[in-house]
This record gives C-alpha cells, sequence and structure tokens, in this order.
C-alpha cells in the first residue's frame, strides 16, 4: 500500500492513511466500520464517532463527499419550504453558507431561484474534511474517525448470521461491532448474509434489467483569458453524433432564456446546476443567468444503465461510455453553442493520481486525457441495491396527494424527515416496478414534492445482526429511492444510522435492540426533524420543539395546518386520548375495531360518557388505571369538555408509566421542572408534549 496525500486534503488525510497503511499487517478493532465517505457515510461517522465511537470510514476514490463532492452534484436537492434544513445537513449547510458569506458570494447560484444552496465540490470537500478533523482533534471528546481512502471491502466477516468485521482489498481486517454499508452502489450488501434488492428482482440474480440512469457530471468554468490549450476539443470525440440530435433539441444558441421548455439557450441551462465561482471577484446568483461562470453538466447527459453495475467486472465499462455523453456535452457547447470560453474546471482539485492511474477510460483518445483527468472521481448514482430489513419503504408511504401537502403514511419510528419529490430518472415503465411492494399508480402525478417520514426499522436487516444500511441502499423499494436518494435526506438518514450505531456499542447490544425511542430522543436533541407535519410555530431544537416533534411521530398529539398551536388548551375528553395514544391504555390499535366502531367495554362508567362516544374506550381504560382524576362538577361524571391541570396531568402519567413497566419510576416534581406552567395551571398542547417527552427522555 502505497502512503499518498492529496494536494487538497488537510493533513488528517495524510496521517491516518500513512498510520492505517503501517499498520496494514495487523488486524485493526473498531467499534464501528463505515464502507462509502458519501453524505450518508460522513453523516453517520461524524454522529457515531461525536458520541465517542472509534470508526473506520472506508472510501474506494480519493475523495470525499459522495454525490454532493466526489460526483459533482453539489447544487443541494431540496423539496419545498415548509421542511426547514435540519440536523447534520442543516449544520453542514451552516458551515457552507459561512465558507462563502465570509468570501462575499451568494449560495442562491442554481435552480433559478433565490432561496438555493449551491458550492463547488472542492469547498465541500473542505468543509466534511473539517468536521472530521475536528472530531479527530477531540472536540467531543474520546471519539475518532479512522479515513481510508483509495480501499474497499471484499469480503464480509460473519459469525452465523452476525457481521463482525470486514477485510479490504489492500488486506487490511477490520473487526466492528456495527458495519454501515453507505456505498453509493449498494456493494458491501451482497457480500453479507442478508437479503437485498437489485433493480427490480431479489438478490443478484437479477438478469439484466434497467435501474435509474446515471449521470457523469463535470464542473464547467468560464476562462476570462481563455481556455487553457489541452481543454480546447479541438476534434469530435468518439460518439458525438449520435448524441448531436438530441443535443439539438436540448439546447439551442436561440432556445428559451426564461421557461424550462426545450430547447433552452446556454445561460438558462447554466441556471440549473449554477455554481458560486471562487475566481470570479463578481457574485451573481441564479437569475443572472449571464453572469455565472461556473456551473455543472448534469441535465442532458444522463446515461442509461442496468443492473450489471452492480458487478464490479462491467462498471468501469458503463462509466467510461458515460463519460463519453459528456464530452458530446462539451464539445456542443464549445462549437454548436459558440462558448469556446468555456470548459472542464481545473481547479475543482479531481485531477489526482488516482483519477489520472484508477479512473482513466481507455475508450478515451489521449487528446481528451486533460479534460477527463479533471472529471469528478465517481458518476452520480441514482439507484443502489437495497436492503431488505424490518420495513420496506414504499411509494405509497412517501405519495403526497397535492403539492406542498404531507405524505399519506407516517411513522412512530420515524427517524428522518425528506421533502423531495417521487422522481426516477428513466427506468419508469409498468414492467420496471416490484410488483411485490407498489403500482406506478401509486407514484404521484407531476413533481409533488413536501414532508416525508422514514423509519428506523428500514435500516435494520430482516435477521442479519451487527449491519445496518445507509445512503441510497436503505430498505426501500425502487420508487421510494426516487425521492429519498437526495444530498439532504441521504445526510439524514445516515445521521440516524450513525446515532443506532453508536448507540449500540455504548449499550453492548444490537442495534435492532436499541430502542427506537432513545435514537429518536438523541436524534431531535440534534435537532433533527422526524414529524412530517410542519411547525413553523415552534423554534427547531429547543426542548417544546422536540417534545412536539417526538408527541407528533408518534401520532399522539394530532396536528393541522395551522401548526402545532402549543398554546391550545386541552380537556379532559382530549387528554384521555392523548393518554391511550401514548400508553396503549387499549392495547396495539384494531383496524377492524375502529373501522366499524365496535365497542369495547360492556358497560359506560360515566352518563356523560356513552359508549358509543368516540372518546369512550379512551375514558373507560383511564378510568379502570386508577389515575383518573375526578371530575370536579361531580364524581359520576367524566366532564369530557372542562379543563384538566398540569399536576393532574403529570400525575396521570407518573401513575401510567409505573403500571406500564413497574421498574419505571417517574418523578413527578421531576417532570414539573420541564415545564414553564404552574401545577394548577390549565394543560395545553405543549405542556402536555413536554411531560410525555420528558417520561422518555
Amino acid at each position: 500500500m502505497r502512503n499518498r496525500c492529496f494536494p487538497l486534503a488537510l493533513a488528517t488525510f495524510c496521517t491516518i492513511f500513512s498510520a492505517v497503511a503501517a499498520a496494514a499487517p495487523a488486524a485493526r478493532s473498531y467499534d464501528i466500520v463505515i464502507a462509502g465517505a458519501g453524505t450518508g457515510g460522513i453523516s453517520a461517522a461524524l454522529t457515531a464517532a461525536r458520541r465517542g465511537a472509534h470508526v473506520a470510514l472506508i472510501e474506494e476514490t480519493d475523495w470525499i463527499g459522495g454525490q454532493a463532492a466526489a460526483a459533482a452534484v453539489s447544487t443541494m436537492d431540496e423539496g419545498n419550504d415548509l421542511t426547514p434544513p435540519s440536523g447534520m445537513y442543516r449544520e453542514f449547510l451552516d458551515r457552507m453558507q459561512a465558507y462563502y458569506s465570509a468570501r462575499g458570494k451568494s449560495v442562491a447560484t442554481c435552480y433559478w431561484g433565490e432561496n438555493t444552496h449551491c458550492f463547488e465540490p472542492s469547498a465541500i470537500r473542505k468543509i466534511l474534511q473539517q468536521m472530521i478533523d475536528e472530531v479527530n482533534a477531540g472536540a467531543y471528546g474520546k471519539g475518532r474517525i479512522d479515513l481510508i481512502l483509495e480501499d474497499h471491502i471484499v469480503r464480509v466477516l460473519t459469525s452465523g448470521d452476525t457481521v463482525t468485521g470486514a477485510v479490504t482489498a489492500k488486506g487490511l481486517t477490520l473487526s466492528s461491532k456495527v458495519l454501515i454499508d453507505a456505498t453509493e452502489y449498494g456493494d458491501i450488501l451482497p457480500l453479507t448474509p442478508a437479503r437485498f434488492r437489485s433493480g427490480r428482482s431479489v438478490g443478484d440474480d437479477h438478469g439484466k434489467s434497467c435501474t435509474q440512469d446515471i449521470t457523469y457530471a463535470m464542473v464547467i468554468r468560464k476562462y476570462p483569458n481563455g481556455v487553457p490549450p489541452e481543454l480546447q476539443m479541438k476534434h469530435e470525440p468518439p460518439e458525438y453524433q449520435k448524441y448531436l440530435p438530441r443535443l439539438r433539441a436540448q439546447w439551442q444558441i436561440d432556445g428559451s432564456a426564461t421557461t424550462l421548455i426545450l430547447p433552452v439557450d446556454f445561460g438558462n441551462h447554466n441556471a440549473y446546476r449554477g455554481l458560486p465561482d471562487s475566481t470570479n471577484l463578481e457574485p451573481y446568483v441564479s437569475s443572472q443567468h449571464n453572469q455565472i461562470t461556473r456551473t455543472v453538466l448534469n441535465w442532458f447527459n444522463d446515461y442509461p444503465t442496468h443492473t450489471e453495475i452492480f458487478d464490479r467486472a462491467e462498471r468501469m465499462k458503463i462509466l467510461c461510455e458515460a463519460k463519453l455523453k459528456t464530452l458530446a456535452n462539451l464539445y456542443y457547447l464549445q462549437h454548436a453553442l459558440n462558448h469556446p470560453d468555456w470548459s472542464v474546471a481545473n481547479d475543482e482539485g479531481y485531477d489526482t493520481q488516482w483519477n489520472r492511474e484508477q479512473n482513466s477510460c481507455p475508450n478515451i483518445p489521449e487528446e481528451f486525457k486533460a479534460i477527463e483527468h479533471n472529471f469528478p472521481a465517481m458518476p452520480y448514482i441514482r439507484e443502489s441495491q437495497r436492503l431488505i430489513g424490518e420495513y420496506t419503504l414504499t411509494a405509497g408511504d412517501v405519495r403526497r396527494e397535492r403539492q406542498g401537502g404531507i405524505s399519506v403514511v407516517g411513522f412512530s419510528d420515524s427517524m428522518a424527515v425528506g421533502d423531495y419529490a417521487d422522481d426516477l430518472h428513466a427506468c419508469d415503465a409498468p414492467t420496471d416496478i416490484e410488483f411485490d411492494l407498489e403500482h406506478l399508480s401509486d407514484r404521484a402525478p407531476g413533481f409533488r414534492s413536501g414532508p416525508f417520514e422514514v423509519p428506523l426499522r428500514s435500516l435494520i436487516p430482516e435477521k442479519v445482526d451487527g449491519l445496518l444500511g445507509a445512503e441510497k441502499n436503505i430498505s426501500e423499494s425502487r420508487l421510494a429511492n426516487g425521492a429519498t436518494r437526495l444530498q439532504p435526506i441521504t445526510m439524514l438518514t445516515g445521521e440516524a444510522a450513525g446515532t443506532l450505531a453508536a448507540l449500540a456499542v455504548e449499550q453492548g447490544i444490537q442495534p435492532r435492540a436499541v430502542s427506537a425511542d432513545q435514537v429518536q430522543v438523541a436524534l431531535l436533541k440534534a435537532g433533527s426533524i422526524l414529524a412530517r407535519s410542519p411547525m413553523p410555530d415552534l423554534y427547531l431544537g429547543v426542548r417544546p420543539w422536540q417534545a412536539a416533534q417526538f408527541t407528533v411521530a408518534h401520532k399522539w398529539i394530532s396536528i393541522g395546518e395551522k401548526g402545532f398551536q402549543p398554546a391550545e388548551p386541552l380537556n379532559r375528553g382530549e387528554a384521555a386520548t392523548l393518554l391511550d395514544r401514548a400508553f396503549a391504555l387499549n392495547g396495539p390499535p384494531d383496524d377492524a375495531n375502529a373501522m366499524y366502531g365496535k365497542a369495547l367495554y360492556q358497560k359506560a362508567t360515566y352518563a356523560d360518557v356513552p359508549l358509543y362516544s368516540p372518546i369512550s374506550p379512551s375514558v373507560e381504560a383511564w378510568h379502570a388505571s386508577g389515575s383518573l382524576p375526578a371530575c370536579k362538577e361531580s364524581p359520576a361524571l367524566f366532564c369530557p369538555a372542562a379543563p384538566i391541570t398540569v399536576g393532574e396531568f403529570v400525575d396521570a402519567v407518573v401513575a401510567l408509566a409505573a403500571r406500564q413497566t413497574p421498574a419505571r419510576k417517574l418523578d413527578a416534581a421531576s417532570l414539573h421542572r420541564n415545564i414553564d406552567d404552574a401545577n394548577d395551571a390549565p394543560l395545553t398542547r405543549i405542556s402536555a408534549a413536554l411531560v410525555l417527552y420528558s417520561s422518555i427522555d
């Protein structure tokens, strides 16, 4: 193994890589091993290490950042304004915003809008490396991330159905308590005993079925003093004529400058994936099309592919063909669109020894090699192999019935909220769908964004222990993957995977044995949104917001379009329903009883709550628990519309918790310390949420 350092890398790249290289003959022991240093893998590594875990983060290329940096998809694909950035993704955005603000530049340079987040890949790489360095410098305690570049896992070690470690291509043996597959292709899953999906099939016996298109993106820039000779395309690249008719239909000198109706002109194209330009002293925003001097070719160069891309023996050939299509785009813009002052950006840092040697394509002629050396380290992979987990997320789960609406399904073990539309790039014919999971009609028409939840169970294999999914290979259908493959949500699901893995290590148990409540509390404290219902009337991150998020995600408290309405009072009837949901006083919900309104009790205890009342089961169960405070009007009545005090609710929660779990002893005084309201104050939605959340935390 060579000891190699890279021009844009910080000292940690060299130091850690050298240390691992020196220790190659011996096995190394880690709490968590993560394959893939993309958005999900880095987020998982940072989260776990900040909790004290010793993490090995393995990346096959010489770049970190995955689709956001190594693949140059550095314009963040967010859905809408209903779901503000949260968790690790919010921290990442804040750091990126500070980076560009210090340089007097806007990050609103893409997607034709003013509320966008667009960055140079080299800047993303730099900021993510700084975040890793902070961990290794002890800013968060004893946790550590050993970053291992230019290596990948070739064998997974197991004991029965438990993953215990991995062996890399360069001979490293890494023992682990938890192994996380955060690769762009789902490369680790086939090496484990876990079941997985590939294309529309289960397992790797998939024949040759299609997957979503890949895109070999390219960062391009305007050279005010002329394009360097080696970056000028003097001759047509191979296969240019094959792509020329389609390029003419998409991109013209006199194309549309203001609409997305094809063909578009050059400036309109550039505003799609426009980036800040650190070499340009003049700032600009996306609406200033013709002032943009750096952008990404990632629109007219999608390349169709199939499940053979998951076979390493076939992969490079496919990627090299995708590069040719992007070269055709570059030649077209230089010559047909008459922009000879534009070419591939030679200052992003992609021109490395690894890219020249390991990522060089034999089908690209020597005259274009200087351009190829500045291609990103990897293509944009939209669809990977996917874990079959305890729960498989489907298009029906993430379906939004209207633009900006919330998804039709939520999860009590929600661990992340996304908001992107269900967007498949090709491979979306009726015969391409996994018929055991969904139908094409489950995919909402149009481009509907809006909040949806992802369950924790989608990270956990059906039976195999010591293994978690992250990135695009969580347990989900092909259609659901169209909404969960973007940088914001992969960063958030990666954060959840890192949190779950770290908690499992801390407790000495398998990830599936960790309480979902524990994971959720940890994520909420890190400011990660878990409930798909927007809460604009609460400050993100503070404890009342955490409590509201927890209770809404668990479906204990329902909210509408007005938000959480924290000051709204709750009456005794509403409190009964809330406690029934929180403590399952009537056991798990019975869909048949709910559908047909079957009474759960033989006789009503209170005359003002007959058995046919919707709140009857909750009232009767609360009464049977012995924790129901008497109605002040008459002990013979329940008084559903009467107010209930904070103190009465706290006492009920303490009693019900002890009844549900005798070993769980809650103290009324400690619960009350988390609430601003006095003991005799009327119970409000937020005080009730705080009491219940505090009983969990």
